[in-house]
């Protein structure tokens, strides 16, 4: 019986260390890598910033959020480079979406707007303002419309 208490206070101990390593904590603008700041005031220089966060979770890199004024929230890794970009109703400045996407779009939905973006080390995912997602390679050649 002593043994099942013993295991029982070491796993809540345990657990609420992990629960304590993932955090999320408001930070200046000044404090993102300086990538990040340069992507903002280059993409987003007319739009005031509501909120800059960081977060850290177990056994992940730092990753930093930044929430606009207009509602668009801006993703970054822990170097500073964009991850996602969700203008909500909004279009994505075109300046951060590769020429092939672009022109994908243009040519396949033409009364679209890219209003989401997201990259990896994998693919690059759009939503467009209907509502449909479309899915690319790095390269920006498109590979299928996505769930």
């Amino acid at each position: 019986m002593k043994n099942i208490v013993k295991i029982a206070l070491v796993g809540l101990i345990a657990g609420s260390s992990f629960q304590a390593i993932g955090q999320e904590k408001i930070i200046q603008l000044n404090a993102l890598p300086k990538t990040a700041q340069s992507f903002i005031s280059a993409h987003y220089k007319q739009e005031k910033v509501a909120l800059v966060k960081s977060e850290k979770e177990l056994l992940s890199p730092i990753e930093y959020q930044v929430v606009l004024a207009n509602g668009t929230k801006v993703e970054f890794d822990k170097n500073g480079n964009w991850t996602e970009v969700d203008a909500k109703k909004n279009a994505v400045p075109q300046s951060i979406i590769p020429a092939s996407i672009r022109e994908y779009v243009k040519k396949s939905f033409p009364n679209n707007e890219i209003v989401q973006i997201s990259k990896d080390s994998r693919d690059i995912e759009v939503e467009l303002t209907s509502g449909i997602d479309l899915k690319f390679n790095t390269k920006g050649e498109f590979i299928r419309v996505d769930d």
